[in-house]
């Protein structure tokens, strides 16, 4: 038998059967398939709240998304190396140093949050600004930006949490507190966006207040659940937290560095993407900001199969059976492949539908319609290449998504993008062709790393 996908005991040196396999995939997958989706349809839900305030909430809410991850440059860093790490001493048996590697990825998220949300709270208004926000949404784009970057902290301790467990298999716990506060935002958002009795509706500040609250609400869960369950392998020690094991630090940051690197080019050219389609006016980018909800929503599963490679090709690598790391590879890429046929029909069927959840403006929903239409032809390939990345971060091989990315995000979408959206005018159809020739790059480069099979051999 298996035990999060890593054989033990006298089963040590034995081939999972393919039921084995595909069970190991399920079982670590459709937590993160069903937290990310009703994520995702909570998102829907709150963009439609925005979106009944007006396009000029829809834009304010989306300018602030680029800036406000800018702290994920760091912190998603130290999630990829941490979960490496913490997934190869535990199929290597290092209860101690996966134990470690958890203190310090929580100690690294909460020191770099609170600085880049500082900096974010403070400065947050110029970003926006300087994207281009019109004066039509600007105060509303500021002040949202303020409680975004409050969040900031508290979201990234949940996100540092959620790579502890997954690392490990936990992706069910995981599930439990992302589900707790997407379920908070929305109805928080209902009340305070509305009002109910003696509360009085508070419009897109309600909707700041309801996300920020929900994120300290996601944030005390996921600690309970760290720390209530002391048998838990990766349950860190509460004064480990606060003391720096320089070598682990060091660690963690080298196989993280390929990661940083990685969503540091993913920020920079997703916000001069934003520049170019903000340029096109307020009910296209509204538009574009409303394709991308749905966008998230399609592209959930690659996230949740990924989720399930991390722990299944780390602990693998970490007890030398590469074999059955490459078998859990395998499955997954056909798992990505029949995900993706059930994705791509409503968005080719029935778009129109689609828009008409969020806005009843007919020249946001036309925009939409042409965004979502292109989506379908992408969807496989950017399911495959998000499952894929997570397998190679599992297995400690984050250079080649940094490649993957700097390829797709800066050379199809900043310079196309400029061509397309700037140069030939092609308007949202030619945004949304930048992010399907993105996205097809990345998913080439990432399968064809993954067939050469270097990533077995990775050093953590």
């Amino acid at each position: 038998m298996t035990q999060h996908g890593q054989p033990t005991g006298d089963a040590s040196l034995r081939v999972p059967s393919k039921r084995e396999l595909w069970g190991d995939l399920l079982r670590l997958s459709w937590p993160g398939a069903v937290e990310l989706t009703l994520a995702s349809l909570i998102g829907m839900i709150t963009m439609a709240l925005v979106s009944s305030i007006g396009k000029e909430a829809v834009s304010a809410v989306g300018i602030t998304g680029q800036p406000i991850m800018i702290p994920w440059v760091a912190i998603q860093a130290f999630s990829v190396g941490g979960m490496a790490l913490i997934a190869r001493s535990i199929g290597e048996g290092d209860r101690d140093t996966a134990r470690s590697a958890s203190e310090q990825t929580l100690l690294l998220s909460v020191i770099f949050s609170i600085i880049t949300g500082a900096v974010l709270y403070i400065w947050g208004g110029r970003f926006v600004l300087w994207m281009g926000a019109t004066p039509d949404y600007y105060e509303m784009a500021e002040m949202y930006m303020r409680y975004s970057a409050i969040g900031v902290v508290f979201q990234s301790i949940s996100s540092a949490v959620s790579a502890i467990l997954r690392s490990a298999g936990l992706t069910r716990q995981s599930m439990y507190f992302n589900v707790a506060a997407n379920i908070a935002n929305v109805l928080l958002g209902l009340l305070l966006i509305y009002g109910a009795g003696p509360i009085p509706g508070l419009g897109i500040l309600g909707a700041a207040i309801a996300q920020l609250a929900a994120k300290v609400i996601g944030c005390g869960m996921a600690l309970y659940i760290l720390f209530s369950n002391h048998d838990l392998l990766v349950c860190p020690d509460l004064k480990g937290i606060f003391k720096p094991d320089w070598g682990l630090i060091k660690r963690i940051s080298r196989i993280g560095s390929s990661s940083a690197l990685e969503q540091l080019a993913l920020r920079v050219g997703l916000i001069m993407f934003t520049v170019y389609v903000i340029r096109l006016g307020t009910a296209e980018y509204a538009a574009h900001n409303i394709a991308g909800v749905m966008h998230g929503f399609v592209v959930n599963f690659g996230s949740a199969i990924g989720m399930a490679l991390v722990s299944l090709v780390g602990q693998n690598l970490g007890a030398k059976r590469p074999d059955v790391a490459e078998m859990y590879f395998s499955a997954s890429i056909k798992l990505c492949f029949i995900m993706s046929a059930f994705m791509i029909i409503p968005l080719l069927s029935v778009p129109g539908h689609i828009a008409m959840l969020f806005t009843r403006e007919p020249d946001v929903i036309a925009n939409i319609v042409t965004a979502l239409r292109i989506l379908a032809f992408f969807t496989t390939a950017q399911i495959l290449q998000i499952a894929v990345c997570g397998g190679l971060r599992g297995g400690g091989d984050t250079k080649w998504p940094l490649i993957s990315t700097m390829s797709g995000v800066l050379g199809m979408r900043m310079i196309m993008g400029y061509v397309f959206i700037v140069l030939l005018q092609w308007g949202i159809a030619g945004a949304w062709f930048c992010w399907l020739l993105d996205q097809t790059l990345r998913a080439v480069i990432i399968y064809f790393r993954y067939r050469g099979g270097k990533w077995k051999t990775v050093k953590v």
